[in-house]
């Protein structure tokens, strides 16, 4: 587990995502925290393309997201939302998730593949989960097999049928525009250490198999949808924007207007990379093709 933030960490955080509530830990808390984060913080991989790595360290993770006023990924987002909550006074513990990689629910990535937190609170146990991108925008309450209704949508967690007595594997699942429901991830309740998601995280950032090697993306909640910028390796970038009424997508000139709606969507002005300033401390070395195994998918979880 991260070091929790200190009391000037916690202030900085919440002035950060723009939140003036109360801290007690309560669900109220849990929840307001949950969607401010969502609203003011990018899901981004930025600095992987720059070459610069991320290290799961708290006071590094709090001067990129904080001081910096930038995002990350699950890895970064989530863990220091745990930090965060643990420094309120929240019961909080990290959970492996294993992205879904087919619609049959058998295919699934590796165990610590995504990062989320459960949070205790009383009698009950919530998933908080700030780093997947689009999916709920409050935590789910856990153990819970019945449909969870949001603003935003429908969710459910059902009990992964390879393991339907000791409830230990959950589908979090999502419902879609035609009523039927697609899986997110799958769930381990079972308490990991930091340290557990240390070998996927660096796997993100080095590995070509890795999506998040092959696409620039920044994406961040807005109060009734989603504004997204990408960019491939082929120079063609993308705005994407997701509202009620529907999806626009639009075709971006170049990289000075990509930059330019990074600045003014996002408020994100990147220095230049660790390797263009030639400080070749904090870079990350990205293995050829062949110098890494592509990233292995497991047919179901491993037991025991």
């Amino acid at each position: 587990m991260l070091e929790p933030l200190t009391p000037s960490q916690i202030r900085a955080y919440l002035d950060r995502i723009g939140y003036v509530g109360p801290t007690q830990p309560t669900l109220q808390t849990l929840r307001q925290i949950h969607l401010a984060h969502l609203l003011r913080v990018p899901f981004e991989n930025l600095d992987i393309h720059r070459g610069r790595a991320i290290r799961l360290e708290r006071d590094f993770l709090f001067q990129k997201i904080v001081r910096e006023r930038r995002g990350g990924f699950c890895f970064e987002l989530n863990s220091l939302l745990a930090a965060a909550l643990q420094g309120m006074g929240f019961s909080v513990h990290l959970l492996s998730g294993q992205v879904s990689r087919s619609e049959s629910d058998v295919r699934f990535g590796p165990e610590c593949n995504h990062l989320a937190v459960q949070v205790n609170i009383g009698d009950e146990a919530w998933l908080a989960d700030v780093g997947y991108g689009e999916a709920f925008r409050e935590p789910l309450r856990l153990g819970d097999p019945g449909i969870q209704a949001q603003a935003e949508g429908r969710y459910r967690l059902t009990l992964w049928p390879g393991d339907p007595t000791a409830c230990r594997y959950w589908l979090i699942q999502q419902e879609q525009p035609d009523r039927t429901w697609k899986t997110l991830f799958l769930l381990d309740r079972i308490p990991r250490s930091l340290q557990e998601f240390e070998p996927m995280c660096h796997f993100h950032q080095t590995s070509p198999e890795s999506m998040f090697t092959r696409l620039r993306l920044c994406t961040l909640a807005t109060p009734t949808g989603r504004v997204t910028l990408t960019a491939r390796a082929n120079g063609s970038f993308k705005w994407i924007e997701t509202t009620p009424e529907g999806r626009w997508e639009r075709p971006l000139r170049d990289e000075k207007e990509y930059e330019q709606l990074l600045a003014c969507a996002f408020g994100i002005c990147l220095p230049p990379s660790p390797a263009a300033a030639g400080d070749p401390r904090g870079k990350v070395a990205r293995p050829k093709p062949n110098d890494v195994s592509t990233e292995p998918t497991q047919i179901f979880p491993k037991q025991g």
